[in-house]
């Protein structure tokens, strides 16, 4: 069962049509940068995954929230 969370948009990091590759990217962002957890999301209707960082997630209620189900976190 997958996770819904909510986040702005606007936080993503990167946005990329393929999951391997999302997947990929997020890897070599978090070595390179030793970000804090990253997580990739993707939206009900959206064609796109998108990687955030976990922290930047969002209350439901909050102004600008859209719903995400996680695919993974890293």
């Amino acid at each position: 069962m997958e996770t819904r969370i909510f986040f702005n948009p606007g936080d993503s990091i990167a946005n990329i049509h393929d999951y391997n590759e999302a997947v990929r990217k997020g890897q070599i962002f978090k070595r390179e940068r030793q970000s804090d957890d990253l997580v990739i999301a993707k939206g009900p209707d959206d064609e796109e995954y998108a990687i955030f960082y976990a922290k930047d997630a969002l209350p439901a209620d909050h102004q600008k929230s859209q719903p995400y189900d996680v695919k993974d976190k890293l």
